[in-house]
């Protein structure tokens, strides 16, 4: 309850202006209670995605089951990634638009759920270049920053307007000058 509360919260008034009395009023708790989880407001509000994120990465996780081949599964990634942060938008944007930009997050518990994550996307780019279908002369960490970006950035934006209009609206187009830009080019190109 507590975590939900602090979603809706921090999401509704951003970080800075969220007190913890407000999340406790929101959870239906007392103040006290928060504070027996938590050691204030900045460990509760990057203990958010823990579960959030271990929750995205198991249901991403089925999703891959049963799929072959390193361009299909790039595919239902940036499917799922976008499919999730907009069913879950207050979520997304306490993650995108507080959590990711605040300079501690990288050092918090909160980093650590994000690891699988970072790491399957790696997998499947590697699994591609044996395949032979994703380029071999472009780092995958390289490779992993342009995926992970571009959907940040399609989020992020999608967040800033207002979460106006369909975010997996842009899912074809996208995914499908993201495939080819990683592809193994052709000879000739």
């Amino acid at each position: 309850m507590i975590i939900d509360a602090a979603i809706e919260v921090f999401s509704r008034n951003g970080f800075q202006n969220s007190t913890i009395s407000q999340i406790a009023r929101r959870a239906n708790v007392a103040e006290g209670t928060i504070y027996q989880y938590f050691r204030n407001k900045e460990d509760l509000f990057f203990s958010i995605p823990i579960d959030k994120t271990k929750e995205f990465f198991n249901e991403l996780e089925l999703h891959l089951e049963g799929i072959h081949g390193a361009g299909n599964k790039i595919r239902k990634f940036v499917w799922y990634y976008l499919y999730h942060l907009q069913e879950n938008p207050e979520y997304a944007r306490a993650l995108m638009l507080e959590m990711r930009v605040n300079r501690n997050f990288a050092k918090t518990k909160t980093f650590e759920p994000y690891r699988p994550l970072t790491h399957k996307i790696l997998e499947i780019i590697e699994e591609g270049q044996e395949e032979g279908v994703i380029r071999k002369d472009v780092d995958v960490y390289t490779i992993r920053h342009l995926i992970l970006g571009m959907l940040e950035h399609i989020v992020t934006r999608w967040l800033l307007k207002g979460e106006k209009g369909d975010l997996l609206a842009q899912y074809n187009e996208a995914v499908e000058l993201l495939i080819q830009g990683i592809g193994k080019p052709e000879k000739g190109d």
